[in-house]
């Protein structure tokens, strides 16, 4: 078959705008020194939380740069973003070599930089890509305030509490590492887990816990079986709401009675997976650069989907109140865009 010179020009047209954009978008970061900013962080006693969740971004690529905006135009049009979260592979393919790498530019700091993601914190976890590099750098860069001051990485694990309800914490997110996985290690951090949700703790009306992979995945890597043996038992019996991840290069959204609820949003800028629909409990998946957005109050826990064009492709809700299995409980409000073919 021969194909026709107007399609072979249109095509070399796109990829050649395509690469200039990129190396221009390459340069800006390159060249640009963040500043600290005074940094935007949600009130103790707000009653409102929202927040952006993405991983396997950090590319310095187009589709990187396309997400960022989809982001900062989301965060303009809905008026309310307390902060994001960073799912791991923040620096693709071997991490970065210290606090003053010049990655922190191109790949985070000036890649996020609009009106709005420029003064709110990024709260991070490692990636198998950051890991390969030196990740100890990407917590102190954390600890030093380094840059603009919005990169939050204080440790392997730790915690963070957001908004207040009824004089308890809105919300309390656990982030882990999910890349050592020792018995050792995971014991420290299933305690650590247990810890933070127990009964003697300061009770949340929502829990979540974030790590770079998943448990449950209907795409390219399957499930993390080390982490449905160690993690998901300390998460079933302290109630954990939502478990967040990447790792996979797209969107989902799995529910099984009994267990959190799985969103997977790895569609941050990398090269994107496939999603198997034969899934057990995969309510959403598609194979898209983008990201997830969660907001909650005292009632109702939102998740919503977007593109890389900021168009919301699904919205699922949950109530606090509602004490039937998981798969009842949430409830689809809008549904799924059909892609063009």
């Amino acid at each position: 078959m021969v194909v026709p010179r107007k399609i072979i020009v249109r095509l070399a047209l796109f990829v050649g705008l395509t690469v200039v954009v990129t190396l221009a978008v390459i340069a800006y970061c390159q060249l640009s020194t963040p500043q600290p900013v005074a940094l935007a962080v949600p009130s103790a006693t707000a009653a409102r939380i929202s927040f952006f969740a993405l991983g396997d971004q950090g590319t310095a690529q187009f589709d990187q740069w396309r997400v960022a905006r989809s982001m900062e135009n989301v965060a303009e049009k809905t008026g309310d973003l307390d902060f994001v979260i960073l799912l791991g592979d923040n620096f693709y393919r071997d991490g970065i070599q210290s606090t003053e790498d010049r990655q922190w530019n191109w790949k985070f700091e000036n890649m996020y930089s609009g009106t709005k993601l420029a003064t709110i914190p990024f709260y991070s976890v490692l990636g198998n890509n950051d890991v390969r590099g030196n990740g100890e750098a990407q917590i102190q860069y954390s600890r030093d305030q380094a840059g603009s001051g919005r990169w939050q990485m204080p440790g392997h694990y730790y915690s963070k509490d957001f908004g207040l309800d009824n004089g308890h914490p809105l919300l309390r997110v656990v982030f882990v590492d999910s890349n050592n996985l020792t018995p050792e290690n995971m014991a420290k951090q299933v305690r650590f887990i247990a810890e933070a949700f127990a009964p003697s703790a300061t009770q949340a009306t929502w829990r979540i816990v974030v790590a770079h992979h998943p448990i449950r995945n209907a795409g390219h890597h399957g499930e993390t079986e080390a982490l449905v043996s160690t993690l998901l038992p300390v998460l079933q019996k302290y109630h954990v709401d939502l478990y967040l991840a990447g790792h996979d290069h797209d969107q989902q959204l799995i529910v099984r009675d009994g267990e959190p609820y799985y969103v997977i949003s790895g569609g941050g800028g990398q090269s994107l997976h496939m999603v198997s629909k034969g899934q057990e409990g995969l309510l959403f998946g598609k194979s898209k650069h983008g990201f997830a957005r969660t907001v909650v109050d005292s009632s109702r826990m939102a998740i919503d989907f977007y593109d890389d064009d900021g168009k919301m492709a699904v919205r699922y809700a949950v109530r606090r109140s509602c004490r039937e299995a998981a798969s009842a409980c949430l409830k689809q409000t809008m549904a799924p865009t059909t892609d063009k073919e």
